[in-house]
């Protein structure tokens, strides 16, 4: 049984090590909002990568 779980890990090692392979060799950058219109939280309303003083202003938060 334990076998069976190594094999499971490894396959997810690498998976994880071929994304982060692509990550690299493709150097795409990150959209400002990946997520549409609907996520409105804080982070999201920042550009990508943000700018050293985000806000001008504090934002009230809901």
């Amino acid at each position: 049984m334990s076998s069976y779980g190594s094999y499971i890990s490894a396959i997810g090692v690498l998976i994880f090590l071929y994304g982060v392979f692509e990550a690299f060799s493709k150097k795409r950058e990150a959209g400002a909002n990946p997520w549409g219109e609907g996520a409105t939280t804080l982070e999201w309303q920042l550009s990508s990568p943000p700018p050293y003083h985000q806000w001008e202003q504090l934002p009230k938060i809901k």
